[in-house]
């Protein structure tokens, strides 16, 4: 049972993870890629294997260090297997790298509550956030959850809120610095901002379609299935619950800014949705398994095993 395997923490979990997102990062972008491969390019590609298994890794630690799901790998097993199931996300090497980014100032924001450095914290995540946004300009709305994250920690006063600015000025200055000496052009301001497009004709692949409504089906059930248990969390926990549905709606109108609609742009959202949906699995099991639970066992167990499959079907499409 994928429910019981993946419920509990084990090294191997990590291992067989890592080992799909490689597979897929292979079959997805290198299979896939008409590109003449060059030892540069292969290069390249370790890099970016490299990253996303990385950014698998970052936001198991992101859960464990917030206590956003139990000791269980649900989260990065959903993770993972959204990730793979649009292997397109493979050739959008800016979107995993500001993905990338986003998840270390994801990091600092879900750690405010603990009111430790807080004047650091908030300037590396302001920091992760605007670099983000020089390989993804929607990356930058970000900011919105971590003013929100704030105003809403322990000891919150207006320096702090002033301090999102001066992270944002700083890697401004820096990378205007450096396009001088590189191009003697200050064009990538000018050009930065990415102009929103809706144009969805690349959804009407059935490679493209099926995943991303599978994905987006799950983060409304499961959302909506967190709302309504909210209530029931401690006073603890709640904050960052909370924090954590902002974050995937700001994430949700992060890929919506997309320049172009590949379907590679649901990589923001993908990492909020699979916290959600672990909370959503592993709610039963903090109850004994009773007669009427049965059914809810199956209807997850099933979910488990949707996601792990479709990986394989769009893979080889």
């Amino acid at each position: 049972m994928l429910t019981s395997f993946f419920g509990k923490s084990n090294p191997i979990n990590y291992l067989i993870l890592g080992v799909f997102i490689v597979a897929g990062y292979l079959l997805g972008s290198i299979l896939h890629s008409e590109i003449f491969i060059t030892p540069t390019l292969l290069l390249r590609h370790s890099i970016f294997i490299i990253i996303s298994v990385l950014s698998m890794l970052l936001l198991d630690f992101i859960i464990r260090k917030n206590h956003l799901t139990t000791n269980n790998t649900y989260a990065i097993y959903f993770f993972t297997c959204f990730l793979v199931m649009l292997p397109v996300i493979f050739l959008q090497h800016k979107i995993i790298l500001a993905n990338a980014f986003l998840l270390l100032a994801l990091r600092r924001l879900m750690s405010l509550r603990s009111d430790k450095n807080s004047e650091k914290k908030i300037l590396d995540a302001s920091i992760w956030i605007t670099l983000a946004s020089v390989f993804y300009f929607w990356s930058i709305l970000l900011f919105i959850p971590l003013w929100i994250a704030i105003v809403q920690k322990p000891n919150s006063n207006y320096k702090q809120m002033l301090v999102p600015f001066t992270g944002f000025l700083a890697v401004v200055i820096l990378n205007t610095t450096y396009q001088l000496i590189a191009s003697n052009s200050f064009s990538w301001f000018v050009n930065w901002r990415d102009e929103v497009d809706f144009d969805f004709s690349a959804y009407n692949s059935a490679s493209i379609l099926v995943p991303v409504t599978i994905i987006l089906a799950f983060y409304i059930w499961t959302a909506i299935y967190r709302i309504l248990k909210i209530s029931k969390l401690s006073l603890k926990e709640r904050p960052n619950h909370l924090l954590l549905l902002y974050v995937s709606i700001t994430t949700l109108f992060i890929a919506l800014g997309a320049p172009e609609k590949t379907g590679s742009e649901l990589l923001f959202i993908m990492a909020p949705v699979a916290i959600i949906s672990a909370n959503y699995i592993e709610s039963s099991e903090k109850e004994k398994y009773r007669e009427k639970d049965v059914s809810e066992f199956w209807f997850k167990e099933i979910m488990l095993w949707l996601v792990l499959i479709l990986p394989f079907v769009f893979l080889l499409l």
